[in-house]
This record gives structure tokens, sequence and C-alpha cells, in this order.
């Protein structure tokens, strides 16, 4: 290592002052950790020996006594010289008989001179501390390193303390056992040749790897270690081929090491060698079941082999350590195969044991609705042998959901039963997986009470009772004591809050408490507390947000513009963005407006952009987002974040609205606007458990903190709403009743929520009371026809919807006598008949009657979704010269709305692209219209739709499908689709292909599926569908 990269490492000047070095040493361990960056601790170490080299002196202490010499004649000293003869000479090292011995000579066995000798390894060890895992093993039973690192922690500095204790519990990753060379040659350099190669490697410096594995050669000692380090090295200069024989025959001559076996995958698994590699990742999780890589490797591999079972066993592995985004959508992907597998099992015999399982799915999935309705299903079947697995899961679902109170109280009977269990079963291991059981119900009640306290403050002190409960005294604590200290800080009690982070930073080394003291100290208005302990976060997490925040707050408060200005450009050096610094950024230089008339400002903001914007003027996003960011900027708080994301919202800006409510979140996690805005967010995203959990947020800190306002009603049906999105007909019905209770008469004439209010009671078998709330949402009686003839054509009735036509023209008559025009009522009579003859009748007429209602309207820019519905029409019966001409018109109708300037589709996004794809559908090529279908990828769900998927766009996919000839694939689509979203353009769809005008005898597959209808569901709603002609 050069004097330069020497000094860089201890970050300061190059010097030979040996307390110079010392101090740059100590500081540099205070931000190490060797258990969190092992590697990092090594390089750090070999800089400091270095540079005590470079200095001209022996390696020196990191304590303020000096190591003993060989010149020591004290009896620990004598001891002492004992230890490094056995450490110098390698065979001896490796010896346990040897350390043995030293352990019981007299001097160690001293009751005067134990603890010096005790005193004198410990210095010993913080030189010379590469040892094979055996002796570290004996040396924690010699002198109990692990019981007594506290203690030690006071005399020796906490990182060395913890990289021994780290090495007794987990051992020495290099076997010493296969070790070649002299015996008295330097293995500790040759480790360190090794640590840096490896660390080189790492960073892609081929040059510097290449040096170091050429320097260790030069000591005559060899290591499977270095061998793998050569190997990636011929790797990273392209000599795969050199790098696979050099592993393999390494592999051949050491057969049961681990590491050489999981490189040789590795690189094989890279280098597309998948078969082979996948054996050995099976041999090495068949040794070591919890071996993470081979577990991660063999979950892809499992899964790409359709092996789902064995997929999902390496994914819990992974799991209940921790996995990234990619490896948590391979997840989701192999609980659908299984879902889908398990829900057609469970459907025939209702196993209870296929429920739990299914309701871990939904759990792992965050599908917290279903899996919440499964899994209570089972509460009566549920065998006596699962019943604390069934009390567990559902605990959890519940938790999950934010489902705080029942939670609460499902948690407090799994603890019970999980108590009586252990009372009646004897074996020991199950104990302590059930005391560990009875332990996260601990944990899952202090997070619900937590919640609880943010509106009902005393909640808090239960959630401190149920922590308590779950403190083991070990390092098991860590993540408890962290969220036990942000309660003391909620709580204002900031002493306890102080010694639970010194405890986790003394103890644990867990520096992330330094955030818990931070927000104690600016509760305070502690400006000291918040500098000290936002600069202690930093040094550990250079990329600490809120560190950066509070820290300017304090600055701009305290009128300290050059401190300010040096920490915002800290915090651009480590790419660190926020709205808050940039708000701080922009009040160096410029001044709002006086905080009085911020209340008007807004007011009239959104009078003059939002309100626009809502309107479909995008134009008013540009102007007006300037406007609402300087208000943040002069005073950024959760108010105006709120205020900014709902207006990112409103233009369909969802990355950057998520963005403002989450920040406002951090300063105020029971901010029910903010929560309110990301339910709305996730609803777009078609992410709807997760919609449903903030809104279920939003609504327990409006309905907890009593501020419920005019705003209620419509918490209630969004609810009500995103329940219909779930599936949950039963829950949304609930929910549709209340929102019906609270508004009275003007709830029963909203005519979008009572239309999705019939469909939730027709799906649950109680159309006739959705056709009476039809009847009182429209007034005008054709109007009411109208939406009564599309529930029941919908819905399967086709008996009333036959009915509704019979009499509608009667009625057309008696109203055109007393207003003395039918014109209207007639067109919008014919485009009724018409799509119930694309459901329940003639395609040809169907098309006569669509044709009849918009002949005159082919410019009406409101007419474009009954134009869009007259071409699927044609489409679906080959009317190619009507359909191309009402394409041209719908085409027409899009391009002129587009030079308007107002975005109609800006809340309906999905509905432009089938907008696009039908006007497109007789002149696009089909490489075109593919690309079209392409974009619903980043598409928002349409502002305001109950459908979980959008029906219309899988009505056009299953279009594309047919055009180009891949009918067998588009109906099997179509199958599975109406089995779970029937809507009515792929039930025009599925009555096409099984009229008598198909031919069935094509293809065995297509004529298989005229014969089949999907298996109806239990529901009468399913069987009116697909079991009526």
């Amino acid at each position: 290592m050069e004097p330069i990269e020497v000094f860089q490492i201890l970050g300061i000047e190059q010097t030979k002052d040996e307390r110079a070095l010392k101090n740059a040493y100590r500081d540099k361990l205070t931000v190490t950790n060797p258990e969190d960056d092992p590697e990092g601790f090594k390089r750090l170490r070999m800089a400091y020996e270095e540079a005590c080299r470079y200095a001209g002196t022996p390696d020196a202490e990191e304590n303020e006594e000096a190591e003993p010499t060989l010149e020591d004649d004290t009896p620990a000293g004598q001891w002492i010289r004992g230890v490094r003869k056995v450490y110098e000479n390698i065979t001896d090292r490796c010896d346990v008989e040897k350390w043995k011995a030293l352990f019981e000579a007299d001097d160690f066995l001293s009751l005067e001179e134990e603890e010096n000798c005790t005193t004198y390894l410990l210095r010993f060890l913080m030189e010379h501390y590469k040892l094979p895992t055996a002796i570290w093993k004996l040396l924690d039973e010699k002198i109990h390193i692990v019981q007594n690192a506290g203690a030690f922690r006071e005399r020796f500095p906490a990182q060395f303390v913890s990289y021994m204790v780290h090495k007794c519990e987990s051992g020495e990753e290099v076997d010493f056992s296969e070790f070649r060379g002299a015996e008295d040659a330097d293995y500790d350099q040759f480790l360190q040749y090794y640590d840096r190669a490896y660390q080189a490697l790492q960073e892609k410096k081929l040059q510097e790897a290449e040096q170091m594995i050429g320097c260790g050669d030069a000591l005559g000692i060899t290591h499977p270690v270095m061998e793998i380090c050569r190997a990636s090295l011929y790797e990273g200069k392209g000599q795969t081929a050199e790098a696979i024989t050099l592993l393999k025959k390494l592999s051949a001559r050491y057969p049961e090491d681990d590491l050489i076996a999981y490189n040789t995958a590795e690189i094989l698994w890279r280098n597309e060698g998948r078969v082979e590699a996948s054996a050995i990742y099976e041999s090495l999780r068949e040794k070591l079941p919890k071996h993470y890589m081979a577990n991660l490797r063999l979950t892809d591999w499992y899964y790409e082999q359709g092996n789902y079972k064995e997929a999902k066993k390496c994914a819990e592995e992974i799991l209940s350590v921790g996995g990234d985004n990619t490896f948590l959508e391979t997840l989701q992907k192999i609980n659908t195969e299984l879902e889908r597998e398990m829900k057609r099992e469970y459907a025939q015999n209702h196993d209870p044991g296929l429920g739990l399982n299914l309701g871990w799915c939904y759990l792992q999935d965050g599908r917290t609705d279903l899996g919440i309705r499964t899994v209570r299903e089972l509460e009566a079947k549920v065998p006596a042998d699962r019943r604390e697995e069934y009390l567990g899961l559902m605990t959890k679902l519940l938790a999950e959901a934010a489902e705080y109170e029942k939670a609460i109280s499902t948690a407090a009977k799994w603890e019970e039963s999980l108590e009586k269990k252990i009372l009646r079963d004897t074996d020991a291991e199950e104990e302590e997986k059930d005391r560990d059981r009875i332990r996260q119900s601990h944990m899952i009640r202090m997070q619900c009470y937590r919640a609880y306290g943010y509106v009902q403050p005393e909640k808090f002190a239960e959630a401190i009772a149920e922590a308590e409960k779950a403190e083991t005294g070990t390092p098991k604590d860590i993540g408890m004591l962290i969220e036990k200290a942000q309660i003391y800080v909620e709580m204002e009690e900031y002493e306890r809050c102080a010694e639970i982070s010194q405890k986790l930073i003394g103890d644990y080394q867990v520096y992330a408490a330094y955030a818990n003291e931070l927000e104690a100290a600016k509760r305070q208005w502690n400006a000291a507390g918040v500098i000290q302990n936002g600069r202690a976060c930093l040094n550990y997490f250079p990329t600490y947000v809120k560190a950066y925040e509070m820290m300017a707050k304090v600055y701009m408060d305290l009128t300290h513009p050059e401190e300010l200005k040096e920490l915002l450009q800290q915090a651009k050096d480590n790419n660190v963005k926020s709205v808050i610094l940039d708000a701080y950024e922009w009040q160096l230089t410029n001044t709002g407006l006086p905080q009085e008339q911020m209340n008007d400002a807004i007011d009239k903001f959104r009078k003059e952009y939002l309100s626009k914007l809502e309107a479909g003027k995008t134009i008013f996003y540009r102007r007006g987002l300037p406007i609402i960011t300087e208000y943040l900027y002069a005073y950024p708080c959760e108010f105006l974040l709120v205020e900014r994301g709902d207006f990112h919202n409103a233009a369909g800006c969802l990355e950057a609205a998520k963005a403002d409510y989450e920040k406002a979140l951090s300063t105020n996690p029971a901010n029910p606007f903010a929560w309110k805005g990301l339910a709305r967010i996730h609803r777009c995203r078609g992410k709807y458990d997760e919609a449903m959990i903030c809104l279920r947020k939003c609504v327990f800190f409006y309905e907890k903190s009593g501020t419920q306002n005019h705003a209620w009603p419509e918490l209630i049906v969004e609810q009500a709403e995103i329940y219909f999105l779930l599936g949950n007909t039963e829950m949304a019905e609930q929910f549709y009743r209340r929102y019906r209770e609270m508004t009275g008469s003007a709830g029963e004439r909203d005519r979008n929520r009572m239309r999705d209010f019939a469909r939730c009671l027709a799906c649950n078998d109680k159309t006739t009371e959705g056709l009476k709330v039809l009847e009182k949402a429209f007034v005008n009686v054709l109007d009411a026809a109208g939406e009564k003839l599309d529930l029941c054509v919908w819905c399967g009735e086709k008996t009333i919807a036959g009915n509704i036509l019979t009499s509608w023209p009667e009625k057309i008559e008696l109203l055109g006598k007393n207003t003395g025009n039918t014109q209207e009522y007639f067109e919008d009579y014919f485009f009724h008949l018409g799509w119930y003859g694309l459901i329940c009748g003639s395609g040809k007429v169907a098309i006569e009657n669509m044709d009849k209602a918009l002949i005159f309207h082919k410019e009406d820019l409101s007419k474009k979704d009954d134009i869009a519905d007259l071409i699927l029409a044609c489409i679906l019966y080959g009317d190619k010269k009507k359909g191309a001409d009402y394409a041209q018109a719908l085409k027409a109708c899009m391009e002129r709305e587009d030079k308007s300037g107002k975005d109609v589709y800006l809340k309906y996004p999905k509905l432009r692209i089938v907008h696009e794809y039908l006007a497109g559908y007789y002149t696009a090529t089909d490489e075109e219209q593919d690309t079209l279908l392409q974009l619903d990828k980043d598409c928002s769900f349409c502002h305001g739709c109950v459908h979980p998927v959008c029906e219309e766009l899988e009505m056009v996919r299953i279009l594309q499908m047919l055009k180009k000839g891949r009918e067998k694939e588009a109906l099997e689509r179509l199958k599975e689709q109406m089995q779970e979203h029937p809507g009515m353009g792929l039930q025009a769809i599925w009555h096409r292909y099984h009229s008598e005008q198909v031919t069935k005898d094509t293809d065995p597959a297509v004529a298989a599926f005229h014969k089949e209808k999907p298996q109806p569901e239990k529901r009468g709603f399913w069987q009116r569908l697909f079991g009526k002609k």
C-alpha cells in the first residue's frame, strides 16, 4: 500500500507524528464497524500498520497502555511471550491443544495474574487477530468474550470488542487447515494481501488485485481463497474459461469446501452454466439449509423450471433474512402460480390447512383483504394442532391491513393459545419457537398502540408496556429498542430515549440510534444537540436526509448562512435530495408572502389553478407549479407539502405527489390528508390493498382525533369503491349503505356512486334492490330505463332486460306528447337496443340499431364512447365498411379535442389507449397497435373506476390477438377474464364466439372452447351470466 493511499484511508496529511496517527486511527474506528464492513475494517487496520512502519515506530497501541514486550518480566508478560510463540507458528496457531496448555499454565490459573493475563491477551489480539474458528471458540470459553463484552468495551475500543464477539459467534471464514507454506511464513501478511485483493476485485480495480495476488505468491504461501480471487481476476479480464477451469480444479481438490463450491456455482451461473450451477447450489442447500445465495439462486431456478413449491421453500429462507425488490417480485410470481393451484384445490375440498397456506401467500403478496376473508372462513374449521398458526396469521394480516383494534384483540388470543400450548408440549425446540411467537404478538401490539398514540397519547404507555414484555436482553431486541426510544420521544420522556439510545450504541453498535437522539434534541429546541447528533448521524449515514434538514433549520433560525451553505453543499456532494433543503437554499436569497396572507393566497391558487387543472386544462399545471412551490419554499411545512402533492396528483404526476405526501408523513405520521393522497395514488396504480390500508389510516386518524367534517361521507364512499375493486362486495355494500345514510337524498341522487352501488348489489344477488337504487338516482324515467337495462344486461337478467326494452317505446311516446320531441329519446333507445343485441341477440341487428342512434352524431364529441362501441360491433361481425367509417369519425373527434388544449383523458389515460386502438383498427399496422397497447404499463387507472382490471383494455387486447390469428390464445384469455371481470365488451366477444354463426370445426381447441363455459361461482350473479341462454 503506497503512503499516499495509507493517509487517504486515515483521512490525514502524511506525517510521522505517532499521536496524530493514533488519533486518526481511533476516529476512523468509530465509523468502521467490523461486523457491518469487515473489509473496510481490515483496510483501515492495514493502513494504520503501514503508517506506523512509515513513522519508524513499531505497531502502535490502541489504548493508552503499551502492549507488553518480550522484555516484560511480569508473570503476565512471560505468559504472553508463550502466546506470541504459538501465534507465530501457523501449525501451533491452529493447534487447540497448544492454546489449552497456555490457559492451563500456572501464570494464567493464578488468582493474582488471571486478570492481568486476560488484559495482556486482549492487547495482543488487537494487533494479532487472525485466528481459526476453533481458537476463537476456545478463547470465548476461557475468557468469556461474548459474556463480558460490555465490560471489555469500557476498557478497549468498542469496534475491536465487536469484532471479537462476531468471530466467537460466527467464526473465521478462512479455513486455516487449507494453508500451504512454511510454518514460520508471514501468514498475517498473506491474509492482508488477500483482503486487499478481494476488496480491489469488489471495486473492479483489476490492476491492484493482480498486484496483491502476486505479493501473496511471493510469500510462498497458497490458500484456496487467494485462488478464488485469481479466478475472479481471470473472469474480470475476460478469461472466463481459465477461471472456470481453475475453480473446477479447486473443487476437485477440496470437495468439502463450501466457499469454493459457491464461487464455482456463481461463475457458472453468470456464464450460461445454470444447469451445472443449480446442482452445486442444491448440494450446498442440502448441507447448509439456510445458505443465502444458494436459496436465492434456487428460488429463480425452480421458478424457471415450474417447480413452484420448491421455489417457495427456498424463498421463505430468504424472506426470513430479507430480500431486495427483484426477489420480492419473483416471490410474488411464485405465489401467483401457487395460489392458482391452491385456489382450485381449496374450492373443491375446502381443506383448512390449504386455506392457511393460501393465507400465508396472500400475506406475503400484500393482498391483505383477500387474506383476511380467506382465513376468517377457517375459524371454526381449523384443526386444533394449527389453531395457533391460524391466530398468528390472522394477527399479522389485521396488523398489516391497519385494522388496529382487531389486531390487538387477536394478538391477545394468540398469546393465550401459545401459553396453553407450551404447557401441553414438552419439545424444547418448539417451546423456544413459541416463546418467540409470543414476543411477536407483543411487538405487533406495541406497533398498534403506537399508532393509537398519535391521536390518543395515553396509548403510548400501553405500547411501552408491550415492548417491555417483548424484551429478551439479547440482540433480538434491537428493532424493538429503536421503536421504544421513538415512542419515548413522542411521550416527551427524552431521558429514557437517551438511555435506550446509549445502550443501542454502546452494547450493540447500532448507530441509527443517533437519529432518535437527534429527534429528541429537535423536540426540546436544543440547537447544540441537533448539531451534535446530526453530525454523529452523518458520520455513519452520510445520506440521512433528516439530519441535514434539522441541522439546516438550526442554521437558518440562528442566522448562520455560511454554515448552512456548507451543509447544503455537503448534501449535494452526497447526492441527497430534499424539498426542505431546497426551501432553505431558496430562503437564503428570497422572501415569501407574509404568513398572514398565505391562507388567502392558497384559496386563490385553488380557484385559479387547481380547479382548472382538475377540469383537464393541463397548461395550468405548468403555470401553477412554480407558484405553489414558492409558497412551500417560503413555509416548508406538512400542510403545504400535502397541498403541492394534491396539485401533482391532479396532473397525474404520481411519483412527485407520492414524494410530497411521504415527506409530510415523515413530519407527522398522523396526517390524514397525506394518507388520503397516498390512497388515491395507490388506487390509480391498481394497488388496491395498499390504497385501502392508506385510506383506513386516514379514517383512523380522522375518527380518533374527533375531527370528522364534510369530508367524512367522501371517505366512506371511497372505502366502498376500494372494497368493490378488491372484490369484497359484501363490505362494499355496507359502506355504500353508510354513505347513503350519511348523505340522505343527495347521496341517493349521486348518479355515478349509485350506479356502482347497484352493480355491487347485483353481485350480491340483490338485483331487484339495485334497480330501485337506479330509479331513485335517475329521476328521468327514460334515463332510469337505460341504466336499468345496462345493469340487467351486465349481470345476465335477460328477462327483465327484455321487459324494459318492450315498454321503453311507449314511455318515449308518452313523454313526446308533453315535449313534442322524441328523436333524442329514440336514439338512446336504439343504442341500448344495440347493446342488448351484442350480448343477447343478433350482431347484425345490433349494428343497425347503433347506427340509427349515431348516424347524425359522428362529429359529436360527447358521443365518442358510443362510436367506440359501434366500432367494436363492426369488428366482431365483420362490417368493415361501416366500422372504418366510424373509426375515422372517432379519430377526427380525438384530433379536434387535442387541438382544443383541454386534456379530456387526463383522468382516463387507459380509455385514451382504447379509443386510439379502435380508431386505428382498420388503418394502423399490427406493430403500431402492439406498441400502443404497451403504453398501458405506464398508465394509471381511470379516475373513479371500480373495475380492478381495465375491462375495455382487456377487450382490445383480445381483439388484437384475434386480428393476428392467435384465436386459441385469445379465447383462453377471454375465458379467464370472464371468470373474474365480465365487462360488457368482453361479454359481447363471448356472445360472438358462442353464437351459432361461428364455425366450430376449424380447430379442436377452439371447438372445445365453444362448448365450455367458465365454472360458475357460488353466487347467483355468475350463474345468471353463464347459466342462461
